[in-house]
C-alpha cells in the first residue's frame, strides 16, 4: 500500500502524462464537486469542510512529529529516496501538498480578481458615483495583463544592445512609469497619517505619555548629526560616554524597545497558534458556516 501511495506522488515522467493527469484531475474534481453539491445538504457540506480541514492540518502536524529514519521511510520497509535527509512515511507527500497549497492559493487569487471585476463592473453598469475609477481599474488591469504576458513570452534578447520589442517597452512604461510612481505617492501619503497619529499619541497628558515622548525624542535626536553635535563635548569612552545622545538612543532601542518588541511578537505567536487551532478544529465560524447556520 505504501509503495502504491509513494508511486502516486511521483511527478509525471513525460509532458503527455502531465497533460493527461491534469485533464483527468480537473474532470474528476468537477465531477466530484458536482456530486457532492447534488447529494450533500448544507449540514453535510459543513462536516465535509471540517473533515478536510482537519485532515490537512493533521497531515502536516504528524509529518513533523513522527519518528524519522535515514535508510527507510518509518515505519515501513520502503527505502528512503533521499537518504541524506531522515524521513517517515508522510515525508514524500510534503512537496506535493505544498504544490497543492500553491494551486489553492492561485484559485483564491482568481476568486479575488473575479470579485473585483464583479464589484467594479456593477459600478460601471449602473453608473454609480465614481464609476470612472472602476473603468480605470478595468483598463489598467487589461493593459498590464496583455502587455505583461506579451512581454513575458517574447524571445529574449541575445545582447543588451538590441532594440527592445515595443510590447516590452510598453510594459516597462506601464510598470516603471505609472505603477511605481503611484505606489510611491501612496506610501508618501501614509507619512502624513503616521505623523498625525504620532501627534495624537505624543500629546503629554499623562506620565506614560511624557515618558514615551522623552524616549522618542532621545531616539530621534540620536539618529541625526545634530544629536551627536549637542553632546560632542562628552568623552567617547568611559562611564560618561553613556550620556551621549547617540549612545542613549542605542541603549533605548537595544535594552528597552527590543524586549518590548519580543513580548509583542510572543503574544502574536500565541494568538496565531490559538487561531490556527480554532481553524484546524473548525471552531472558528467563518462566512460559509455563518450562512449555513
Amino acid at each position: 500500500m505504501w509503495a502504491s501511495l509513494q508511486s502516486a506522488l511521483q511527478p509525471a515522467p513525460t509532458a503527455a502524462a502531465l497533460v493527461r493527469n491534469l485533464i483527468l484531475s480537473v474532470a474528476g474534481s468537477v465531477l466530484l464537486l458536482a456530486v457532492l453539491h447534488r447529494f450533500l445538504g448544507p449540514r453535510g457540506r459543513r462536516w465535509l469542510i471540517a473533515f478536510v480541514t482537519f485532515i490537512g492540518g493533521l497531515y502536516l502536524g504528524l509529518e513533523y512529529f513522527l519518528p524519522v529514519r535515514k535508510q527507510i521511510l518509518w515505519p515501513t520497509g520502503i527505502p528512503n529516496p533521499n537518504p541524506e535527509r531522515a524521513a517517515n512515511l508522510l515525508t514524500p507527500g510534503i512537496e506535493p501538498v505544498g504544490i497543492m497549497l500553491s494551486v489553492i492559493g492561485a484559485f483564491t487569487v482568481g476568486l479575488g480578481v473575479y470579485s473585483l471585476c464583479q464589484v467594479h463592473g456593477r459600478n460601471v453598469a449602473q453608473r454609480r458615483a465614481g464609476w470612472h475609477n472602476s473603468l480605470a481599474f478595468f483598463l489598467a488591469m487589461l493593459a498590464m495583463l496583455i502587455f505583461g504576458l506579451w512581454a513575458h513570452y517574447l524571445p529574449k534578447l541575445d545582447t543588451p544592445s538590441e532594440t527592445k520589442p515595443w510590447a516590452e517597452s510598453v510594459y516597462e512604461l506601464l510598470f516603471n512609469g505609472l505603477f511605481m510612481p503611484l505606489q510611491a505617492a501612496t506610501f508618501s501619503l501614509l507619512a502624513f497619517y503616521i505623523a498625525s497619529a504620532a501627534y495624537r499619541a505624543f500629546r503629554i497628558r499623562t506620565a506614560e505619555a511624557a515618558l514615551m515622548m522623552a524616549a522618542a525624542f532621545i531616539v530621534m535626536i540620536g539618529q541625526v548629526p545634530i544629536g551627536a553635535w549637542l553632546t560632542s563635548a562628552l568623552p567617547t569612552t568611559g562611564t560618561v560616554a553613556f550620556f551621549r545622545l547617540e549612545a542613549l538612543g542605542e541603549w533605548v532601542m537595544s535594552w528597552l524597545n527590543t524586549p518590548a518588541q519580543r513580548g509583542i511578537v510572543f503574544g502574536i505567536a500565541i494568538g496565531a497558534l490559538a487561531m490556527s487551532l480554532r481553524i484546524w478544529l473548525s471552531l472558528e465560524r467563518g462566512t460559509f458556516f455563518s450562512e449555513q447556520g
